[in-house]
């Protein structure tokens, strides 16, 4: 299934870049980078500086779609573990 704004949640987000738009700990705003890999509560980015993890409940991601489409994701949205994602309820809310 190809990766479209409406399911990007349910699919795997290793590989994508993305950029940190808001978090609540102001040191990670305006982070960007490739998304190396995820667990439930943090995702890991291979940044020009270094592997840093971040925590998904304080941040706010845009995250760039192989198409080149950007979708802005609360990262809340994103907690728990990748493969109880798909299983989760779409909630356009996001």
């Amino acid at each position: 299934m190809r990766i479209v704004p409406e399911n990007l949640v349910r699919h795997e987000l290793t590989g994508l870049a993305t950029h940190i738009v808001e978090s609540s700990d102001p040191t990670l705003a305006c982070r960007s980078g490739i998304i190396l890999g995820e667990t439930k509560e943090m995702i890991r980015l291979d940044t020009k500086n270094g592997e840093i993890s971040i925590p998904k409940g304080v941040c706010v991601f845009d995250i760039t779609l192989p198409d080149g489409a950007v979708v802005r994701v609360a990262g809340s949205v994103l907690q728990g573990r990748p493969e109880d994602r798909i299983k989760k309820r779409l909630n356009r809310s996001w």
